[in-house]
């Protein structure tokens, strides 16, 4: 297998046409789905007209380091990811997408993230590439939340929704508003295994003002403390967090829209008391 002294420098050498070095770092599960000859196609047509490419973001979790890097007219993507050895696990290219228009529309009312101590965002930002929530109009904005320690979400083994840290941690409201809707009563997932069919599992949507709609997702079945109609201050203990519903482990979805209901609703970008924008391996706090 080739060794590169820094995954950094693989981009470099990719677009240098150094593309059989790069093929040869990658691991054999890549290399049972895309052939050399394959690999080398793709990357020369990727690659035609592009100067350079710029990196964008750096993400490290679960023993795997994520790069994404932008080229110089921000219309292409390259991500990769490399375990702890910089062999090459995953090797994506891709038009790169964006809406300008709504990145540039806010919430009206400002926002906490509905935690106590830290957490970290595993998906959150302007792109597909570090929110893959991004796609959807609905959903453009939201933020999967999980707990880490030491690069990892679990500990042990992650066999039980106990292993995770985030399992059970307390869920708050993230500014005052009125309850109007609560699903509760909807087991927790084995982790590893999700319900399509109740989306969101167990959760909580929030009116707030200037008709401003929080939805925090996946609650622990049977945690939830308010009801529909109740009324809610920033910062009260509304619930646990839990492995319910299109969840593979367990972690909170969060997101601001323009409707009660995510089907209906359009994604806001959430407007943060602390003036932070936070993305994909950031760490946040109300702390």
């Amino acid at each position: 297998m080739e060794k590169f002294s820094s995954p950094e420098e693989v981009i470099d050498i990719w677009l240098s046409e150094g593309y059989e070095k790069v093929y040869d770092a990658t691991s054999k599960d890549f290399q049972q789905i895309v052939t050399l000859e394959q690999f080398i196609e793709l990357s020369t047509s990727f690659n035609s007209s592009v100067k350079n490419y710029q990196l964008e973001t750096k993400t490290i979790l679960q023993g795997l380091t994520h790069y994404v890097w932008l080229d110089d007219k921000r219309e292409k993507v390259v991500v990769a990811s490399f375990d702890e050895l910089n062999q090459i696990q995953r090797f994506y290219l891709k038009a790169f997408i964006s809406y300008p228009k709504t990145d540039q529309q806010y919430t009206k009312n400002k926002y906490i993230m509905p935690i106590r101590d830290e957490w970290f965002v595993f998906w959150g930002g302007t792109n597909e590439f570090v929110n893959y929530h991004y796609v959807y109009e609905n959903q453009r904005y939201a933020y999967d939340l999980v707990k880490v320690q030491d690069g990892q979400s679990y500990q042990k083994s992650p066999i039980q929704n106990e292993d995770f840290y985030a399992f059970d941690e307390d869920i708050i409201a993230p500014a005052d508003g009125k309850v109007v809707k609560v699903v509760d009563g909807i087991n927790d997932n084995v982790p590893g295994e999700m319900d399509e069919h109740n989306a969101a599992g167990n959760y909580v949507v929030i009116e707030h003002a200037n008709n401003e709609f929080s939805m925090i997702a996946h609650f622990k079945m049977n945690s939830i403390l308010v009801k529909s109609g109740d009324i809610v201050t920033e910062g009260q203990l509304i619930g646990k967090c839990g492995n319910s519903g299109n969840s593979s482990e367990a972690h909170i979805h969060f997101q601001v829209m323009d409707a009660p209901e995510i089907v209906h609703g359009k994604s806001i970008r959430i407007l943060f008391k602390d003036g932070k924008e936070p993305i994909q391996g950031n760490t946040v706090s109300n702390i």
